[in-house]
């Protein structure tokens, strides 16, 4: 394998590609580590078909070195145990083959009974993979291999097992019950809705999770007559008007601040500015992009219903790219979620 693949930190080989992965994830946002990224480190993991010691040191660096939300991090311990046992029973079931004879055999029961006395309190060396352990003891494979991988993961006997199957099967059938009842009502309130739509002028799409529909605004009423061009000007690059996340619905002020800020470019038309759009981080960036875009384009065309020459304006979506505040808290997204304005040029 190519020397790229590996990096050496204080002396030791750990794997680049999976710290890529997570030095990327958390580059581009503050908060932990989420479930995706989870997914991209086991997907990442699993690919080359072994679980290494090199990948084993390089997880329990990863998870030393970076935070991981509560999901994510039990996701990622559950599904390399899983998956470390699978591609462990085949091995250990190769080496009971090989090196048992006619003398060796025992009454099924007889050898359940004493492998299930020794297995109390031994972890095989795959339940430790995921922790980074050095050890490389091999499993004492027996008939009962499954079985006994059962009852050390969940410390519960075969009987225990079956009940514990018919009760999920129960919770599952009840589930779907639900799922079907509130889905019913689902499609009756979507048939309502679909019909108010169709009597609205307004044309509604969708990016992802992010709906593009306009609020149509009420007529605002402007605050100030900026008697000065330096006043409106500061107004200019001071305004900011905040929007509901994932939408194009404004705060309730927003008519009232377009509507003043109409009156500062109508009184002092030599001045040009930005519109730009901004989104919070939640999403994918493409999709906040084309969101912010949406956001600039609409207090432009509302300065224009107000009467403001479209000469003096231009517009830009940043997506989220520009925050203000730290994304990791919901006061922070709120602020970020905005359409501000910059001061491009005064024509004498």
């Amino acid at each position: 394998m190519a020397d790229s693949y590996y990096r050496t930190i204080s002396g030791k080989q750990y794997d680049n590609e999976l710290l890529e992965i997570a030095e990327k994830a958390t580059k581009r946002s503050k908060a932990p580590i989420g479930k995706n990224i989870a997914k991209t480190l086991f997907d990442a993991i699993k690919d080359g078909g072994d679980y290494t010691d090199v990948e084993k040191r390089t997880v329990k660096y990863i998870r030393d070195q970076f935070k991981f939300s509560p999901e994510a991090d039990e996701y990622l311990r559950t599904e390399i145990r899983k998956w470390a046992a699978k591609i462990s029973v085949p091995a250990a079931k190769k080496k009971t083959t090989k090196g048992t004879t006619k003398k060796e055999s025992t009454p099924k029961r007889s050898s359940a009974r004493s492998a299930k006395s020794s297995f109390e309190g031994f972890t095989p060396s795959y339940l430790e993979s995921y922790d980074g352990g050095d050890s490389h003891d091999d499993i004492a494979p027996t008939p009962e291999y499954n079985e006994l991988v059962a009852l050390n993961k969940f410390q519960i006997t075969p009987k225990q097992n079956r009940v514990g199957r018919i009760i999920l099967l129960t919770l599952i059938l009840i589930f779907f019950i639900v799922l079907i009842v509130f889905g019913i009502r689902s499609c009756n309130r979507s048939s309502k809705s679909q019909e108010n739509t169709n009597q609205s002028s307004n044309v509604s799409s969708e990016v992802g999770t992010r709906s593009l529909e306009r609020v149509a605004l009420s007529e605002g009423k402007a605050s100030d007559k900026f008697e000065s061009q330096s006043r409106a000007i500061r107004y200019i690059n001071d305004l900011q008007i905040r929007f509901i996340k994932q939408s194009m619905q404004t705060e309730d002020l927003a008519a009232d601040k377009i509507a003043t800020l109409a009156e500062a470019l109508k009184s002092y038309p030599a001045i040009r500015i930005r519109v730009k759009g901004h989104t919070c981080f939640i999403g994918e960036m493409d999709e906040n992009k084309i969101l912010s875009d949406e956001r600039a384009k609409f207090v432009f065309d509302e300065l224009v219903k107000n009467g403001v020459s479209a000469s003096q304006l231009d517009y830009r979506g940043f997506g989220e790219t520009a925050e203000i505040e730290s994304n990791s808290t919901e006061a922070g997204r709120i602020k970020n979620r905005r359409v501000d304005f910059t001061v491009l040029s005064v024509t004498e």
